[in-house]
């Protein structure tokens, strides 16, 4: 056993005697502390509870609830859908309502500023669904990209092959000498 893991384990001995004085409360506690940290690390909330992160896990484990887990996630993280939920709903309270809202979901007004923000923008770009005639459209242009791509591949290949053929040229010329002067 290597030092470094007998130090952690010894850690680990340390925080179960610890762990088992720490009453009930406090776990409880530390566990929705953790599991609604927002872009805290783990370390920084166990550092802060003077507990160490295998404790916050374990806690976890036992006392935690999941559904707060998913709930109290960074903003980023939401889904398309959630976002334009939290949009709407919050669209729909009133003043002090809505900082209720933005706090009990974990979200600034900024968050819901820009989502709004970024569904008008692709509202204005025709990011609703696709008619028949758009359909057609899409699939000629579609079609007629594939048909771009593969004649610039051709071409690639051609010029390349002729890049090397005209360097093979210059080599022997530089070798044999030029024919021209015959």
């Amino acid at each position: 056993m290597s030092h470094q893991e007998i130090k952690e384990s010894g850690a680990r001995e340390k925080d179960k005697q610890v762990s088992q004085q720490r009453t009930e409360e406090f776990r409880r506690s530390a566990v929705e502390k953790f599991q609604s940290r927002g872009s805290r690390t783990v370390e920084e909330v166990a550092r802060v509870l003077g507990v160490s992160s295998w404790s916050l896990y374990q806690w976890t484990k036992r006392y935690g609830n999941q559904d707060v887990m998913k709930k109290n996630r960074r903003p980023a993280d939401r889904s398309v859908q959630e976002k334009l939920k939290a949009v709407i709903e919050f669209e729909g309270l009133e003043g002090e309502k809505q900082g209720e809202y933005l706090r009990r979901e974990g979200l600034h007004s900024e968050h819901i500023a820009g989502w709004k923000k970024s569904m008008e923008a692709g509202l204005e770009l025709g990011g609703g669904s696709l008619t028949a005639v758009n359909r057609s459209e899409w699939a000629a242009d579609k079609k007629k990209i594939k048909e771009l791509e593969r004649d610039l591949h051709r071409k690639d290949r051609a010029l390349a092959e002729t890049t090397a053929l005209l360097v093979l040229k210059k080599k022997a010329d530089l070798i044999w000498g030029s024919g021209e002067n015959e």
